[in-house]
């Protein structure tokens, strides 16, 4: 078989992010809210069967500069590793467009490893039942803790363990903006992680209290005044302290008059969530600068 398809790789933020307890491997347990936006990668695939496995990745765009077409890149890590499990050679052509920064907290390089996933499934002709979807987190996972998301189409995800275990949230809100502003030098999560210190339980259980709440807000429609003062990260409280950039920038969004300000995963950037239009573009149009970039977006598939 033969085909080309194009796919998009939405970014995401996390809405929400507590630290719950660290494994013996090292690995941090998490409760999280993520929430897909309407802006990402775009990503054409091209694949046929052959005698041997050939991947061959080129990277455009914005911020493609930065970001190497090798075996170190997640989308041919994920075609790679596709290939592989089904027992599939192919040659396989995939086109990256790099709208997304990296080291960012968007996500960027994972949905497009779940992205590519899911277009070569299309392209092969392999049926994503439940059992296949099963199989398919299984490969995401290994290329890492945001991948599986990635792989569903609804846009509101609770997680837990290392972000492995996920429960889609039903959408029912109308969309505030989302302002997302990177202050164009990335953030390292590793580093976020190893300078944390883990909440006492009680307030942890505070805060799992306030994440549930704010999944059932979502999921019944209330309006963003309504949640907004839920959002939380505690990775906020150790990159905040090192990152200067990031910390400016948040404080600038606050001062502009973004009441609801986060932010998102190990950052770099920072949201803010309004609900007025003009307000959120006048946000805009004050902290754009050679020092930053700027995208005014909107949660993935839900009305404004």
């Amino acid at each position: 078989m033969s085909g080309e398809i194009s796919v998009f790789a939405p970014a995401k933020i996390n809405l929400f992010l507590e630290v719950t307890g660290k494994r013996e491997n090292g690995y941090h347990n998490l409760a999280t809210l993520f929430a897909k936006l309407a802006i990402g990668d775009d990503i054409k695939i091209c694949a046929q069967k052959a005698d041997k496995t050939e991947i061959n990745l080129k990277v455009k765009g914005p911020f493609g500069a930065n970001l190497k077409g090798d075996k170190s890149n997640l989308a041919y890590k994920a075609a790679s590793a596709f290939f592989e499990y089904f027992g599939i050679k192919a040659r396989c052509d995939i086109r990256l467009e790099k709208n997304m920064p990296l080291g960012s907290g968007l996500g960027a390089g994972s949905s497009d490893a779940a992205a590519v996933i899911t277009a070569l499934c299309q392209l092969f002709n392999i049926e994503l039942n439940a059992k296949r979807m099963k199989d398919l987190v299984q490969i995401a996972a290994k290329l890492g803790a945001d991948v599986p998301v990635f792989l569903y189409p609804e846009t509101f995800f609770k997680a837990e363990g290392i972000g492995e275990v996920l429960t889609p949230v039903k959408n029912k809100i109308k969309s505030p903006w989302v302002i997302i502003a990177y202050p164009n030098e990335s953030s390292d999560t590793k580093e976020a992680y190893t300078k944390l210190t883990i909440n006492p339980q009680e307030k942890i259980l505070t805060h799992i209290s306030n994440l549930n709440k704010l999944v059932y807000s979502i999921e019944n429609g209330s309006p963003l005044q309504d949640y907004a003062h839920l959002i939380y990260n505690k990775l906020e409280d150790s990159v905040l302290t090192y990152k200067g950039s990031v910390a400016r920038l948040k404080q600038e969004l606050i001062g502009l008059g973004a009441q609801y300000a986060l932010m998102s995963g190990s950052g770099s950037c920072v949201f803010a969530l309004v609900q007025d239009e003009q307000k959120a573009k006048g946000i805009v149009k004050e902290i754009e600068g050679d020092s930053r970039t700027v995208f005014l977006t909107h949660f993935w598939r839900t009305q404004l």
